[in-house]
């Protein structure tokens, strides 16, 4: 049995296995939420198994971390007509049994398949009853693969098969406390691959636009601050939550903003979770409340009356930041805070999956996350190495002033795009623009943002050239040395043309977008930290690793 893929999942799909081909141990797709990354993983599981890809059939072994997500592959599994084992507690795997009647009208579950799903807990209590299973196994697959260190318990699951390699999936491959996933850093991936940009999905139409609100609100002055490296606490926003007005905000933005359409809440902590569910109720909107402690039948039948529409709104308390694929989604509600760009990545992405008939979706942002992270589909650099330095991206936005409105707009426009509504400058004592608003200047700020343009600029930016540079460099360090000089010179020059022409295709899609010259330019230099001379004059390294975030912003 085949899967039907999109053209980018095909892609992922070969690139991994030109990794695996190459020597790659252990590669690493990073693919948005929404973009479907459960049916690309389940399709590469299959060529495996099958003997597709090497020829030979390799038992593969497919390991998740929730019961959700267990049932989730299972269930994408089904649909394909792919038998698989199951290793998960038994009530799971005979709510998952059910799960796939429901959608295929038979079980799947076979327990002598080339292919297992595996919960990580399950596996790890019983490692020694599957020493057989282990051992043969050829290929494992570890689905949101940002959870796996060297020596968790990720790490430990990994570590149980000795004569397999790896595939990793992840939306989101940056960890709060910094730690790189690579094997150089703290994880065990050596080799990263780039699916498509959520920006690139939503353009393409394979995910949903969306508008954001970002309503005024009292929370952020209830919340202490989390340390560095670390998340909020839950006692901090259990605190903030129940001192703040956000049970009223949640429910009361929600019928501004999103009456009558299916949402999702992500709430703090249980207390606050059934506060908001009660005050839905009482303002006549069919709501539900689901945690870590609700009964898995309880669980499953609310999601299932919510993707029926039998529920207007869940309530959910650390349940769906993850695996939670339901397209009807319209509004999602953040009223719980995260430093973690991931987990706010995810929470996005439960909103943004298309369905017919769904124009955008709504993303209400209560507490602040907007600010801390940015847009969901703006550029973000992924990386295997330990962070040592983040950017801080909050700089880039702004609140739209109409209260109709409040929608977060890039900060170089003068006027919100969704209500028209001006940006009124804040001027301090002295009566000029507070430092905090000015826009920086940038060299080049009124020119025209052409290709031909930006090729000019590239050839007006001197570079010595290679052969000036070979002879300068022997009469000071003799004759090789000047020969690798100008060859580096002259590789330097080539890689000035080639970023020179990926920033006009880049400068020619934000013109598409309705963006003026003078906004490209600031755009630029709010994205890259560098205007775009700027960007022209770095080493031939630092040339490259700007032209590759580039590209993969516009999809290339």
């Amino acid at each position: 049995m085949t899967y039907r893929l999109r053209d980018y999942q095909t892609d992922a799909k070969n690139k991994i296995y030109k990794a695996l081909a190459d020597g790659s141990k252990a590669p690493l797709l990073v693919m948005p939420t929404g973009s479907g990354k459960a049916v690309t993983l389940c399709s590469v599981a299959y060529d495996l198994a099958i003997g597709k890809v090497f020829g030979e059939s390799l038992p593969t072994i497919i390991l998740v971390h929730r019961k959700e997500l267990v049932s989730q592959l299972c269930v994408t599994l089904s649909r394909a007509g792919v038998p698989h084992n199951i290793i998960s507690p038994r009530n799971v795997v005979v709510g998952i049994i059910a799960a796939q009647r429901r959608a295929t009208g038979k079980q799947w579950y076979d327990h002598r398949a080339p292919i297992t799903v595996a919960s990580v807990d399950t596996f790890n209590s019983r490692t020694d009853t599957y020493r057989n299973l282990s051992d043969n196994i050829k290929v494992w697959i570890q689905d949101e693969a940002a959870h796996v260190l060297k020596g968790n318990k990720w790490g430990k699951a990994l570590a149980a098969f000795p004569n397999a390699r790896g595939i990793g999936f992840t939306a989101t491959p940056q960890r709060l406390d910094k730690r790189g996933l690579g094997t150089h850093a703290d994880g065990v991936f050596d080799h990263m691959i780039l699916g498509p940009s959520s920006k690139f999905l939503i353009n393409e139409g394979y995910l949903s636009k969306y508008k954001i609100v970002v309503p005024p609100g009292d929370y952020e002055k209830h919340l202490v601050k989390a340390n560095e490296g670390s998340d909020f606490t839950r006692e901090a926003m259990a605190v903030a939550s129940r001192d703040s007005c956000i049970v009223g905000d949640v429910v009361e933005n929600y019928l501004k903003f999103c009456k009558n359409k299916q949402g999702i809440v992500f709430a703090t902590d249980v207390e606050a979770a059934f506060k908001i569910e009660k005050e839905f109720l009482a303002k006549g909107v069919k709501a539900k409340t689901l945690t870590g402690e609700t009964p898995d039948k309880e669980r499953s039948q609310a999601v299932i009356d919510f993707e029926e529409g039998v529920l207007e709104v869940l309530v959910n308390v650390d349940l769906f930041d993850e695996g939670f694929d339901v397209s009807g989604i319209e509004c999602v509600s953040m009223a719980r805070p995260t430093m973690s760009v991931s987990k706010f990545l995810q929470i996005c992405g439960r909103g943004l999956r298309i369905k017919k008939g769904k124009e955008y979706a709504t993303i209400i942002d209560h507490v602040g996350n907007i600010k801390r992270h940015g847009l969901p589909d703006q550029h973000r650099t992924w990386t295997l190495d330990r962070i040592v330095k983040r950017r801080d991206t909050t700089n880039t936005l702004r609140i739209c002033s109409n209260h109709l409105c409040n929608a977060p707009y890039d900060k170089v426009l003068e006027a919100c795009p969704y209500c028209g509504t001006e940006y009124i400058k804040q001027y301090n004592r002295a009566g000029g623009t507070s430092a905090r608003e000015a826009l920086r200047q940038v060299d080049g700020d009124l020119m025209l943002l052409d290709p031909d343009t930006i090729r000019e600029l590239e050839a007006d930016i001197h570079l010595e050239s290679p052969e000036e540079m070979a002879e300068r460099v022997a009469m000071a360090a003799g004759t090789p040395a000047g020969v690798r000089a100008g060859r580096n010179q002259r590789e330097r020059i080539e890689m000035q043309k080639q970023l020179a022409d990926t920033i006009a295709l880049w400068a020619g899609r934000m013109k598409h977008f309705g963006y003026t010259d003078r906004q490209i330019h600031k755009k630029f230099f709010l994205t890259y930290d560098m205007s775009i001379t700027g960007a022209l004059s770095l080493k031939k390294a630092e040339m490259l690793s700007v032209e590759k975030e580039i590209r993969y912003e516009i999809g290339l």
